[in-house]
Order: C-alpha cells, then sequence, then structure tokens
C-alpha cells in the first residue's frame, strides 16, 4: 500500500493561499482548527516542506520546545515535529542542522517516498511545491481550510493543476467562518 500525499493548506475564498508579498496575516486559526488538523498530523508519518516553508518552521518550532509558557497543543505539534521525518524539497538548501530532514532536490522524488514504508506524507503550506506537485499529478488529499476573505491577488493555491476528479470526504464547519473541506482523488 503507498502512502497518501496530502496537502494541508489554508486559502481564502478567491482561491489564494499567501498575499502578493507571501503574508498570511489574513489566515484565521483558533484550538478547534488545530484540533481539526491534529487528527490529521496523527495519521502522518512526515512532514514535506518547500524551502521557504522550511525556513519558517525551522525557525519556530525548535523554540517551543524550550519556551517558558508554551501551551500544551503547541508543545505537543512541536514534539511531533522535532520527531518526524521532514522531507525538504530545495534546489538551493545544501544542508540542515534540524534533527530528521531529508533533502530532496527534485519535486519528482515525491513519487519515490510514497512507495516508501510509514505514513502518510503531509504538506504543510509550501505553495510553490504543491504547485510542482500537482504538475505531476503527485497529490492524494487536499485539507483546504477556506478562509472568509478575499485578497484579490496573490499567490494562488491550485495552479499548474492536472485535471483530476476528486470527491469531498470530509468537511466541518468552524464558529469563525472558517470551512474545512477533504477531498480525495477518485470518483
Amino acid at each position: 500500500m503507498t502512502r497518501k500525499l496530502i496537502s494541508l493548506m489554508h486559502v481564502s475564498l478567491d482561491g489564494f493561499c499567501a498575499g502578493p508579498k507571501g503574508e498570511m496575516d489574513w489566515i484565521s486559526l483558533n484550538d478547534t482548527i488545530f484540533a481539526d488538523v491534529e487528527t490529521l498530523i496523527a495519521r502522518s508519518g512526515a512532514a514535506v516542506y518547500g524551502r521557504t516553508t522550511y525556513g519558517m518552521m525551522r525557525g519556530y518550532w525548535p523554540k517551543v520546545l524550550t519556551r517558558p509558557g508554551a501551551g500544551t497543543r503547541e508543545l505537543h505539534h512541536a514534539q511531533w515535529v522535532e520527531a518526524a521525518p521532514k522531507h525538504t524539497f530545495s534546489r538551493t538548501l545544501e544542508g540542515s542542522d534540524w534533527n530528521n530532514v531529508h533533502l530532496h532536490k527534485d519535486a519528482k522524488a515525491a513519487l519515490d517516498l510514497k512507495q516508501a514504508p510509514g505514513g502518510d506524507l503531509l504538506i504543510f503550506g509550501s505553495p510553490g511545491l504543491t504547485h510542482a506537485f500537482l504538475a505531476l499529478d503527485a497529490i492524494d488529499e487536499f485539507w483546504i481550510n477556506l478562509n472568509p476573505v478575499l485578497l484579490g491577488q496573490g499567490v494562488r493555491y491550485l495552479d499548474d493543476a492536472v485535471k483530476t476528479k476528486l470527491t469531498l470526504a470530509g468537511q466541518r464547519a468552524f464558529d469563525n467562518g472558517v470551512i474545512r473541506l477533504n477531498y480525495v482523488k477518485g470518483h
């Protein structure tokens, strides 16, 4: 059985996953959304990052482990991130001092990762990498947190996709107006 490659993304109502300068200050988060995402993380065996997202994660999560006053949910996720294999795709990153990082130069490496043993592969954000995976038709499942905002411009989420039939596998409305849509490949 192959592992799934799953895209987890916050998206504006008009289809953007980041503002024109990469800003994400429009994303609406709360404890209920974090708890919902934890159900997905629990079945995942590895994190997948593009270069920019890797840098953000590397700069944040290790510090949570030693930060006084870090919340239980945040600590739990920081521990998962620290222990999980982190497959990072970058043509420029030559090495990493972070625990359990596996560097890949080409998006096609994801096809081999899907065949390797282990839990599902979870792409955190990483729109550029997601576009490369979409062009390969490599993404098996989409977890989209649709935010009640129009950005008008920015980084599109589903650029470079090939025609793919998807089935709605789950949905959840949150009290802050965000709706999580979960689609899987297939009819």
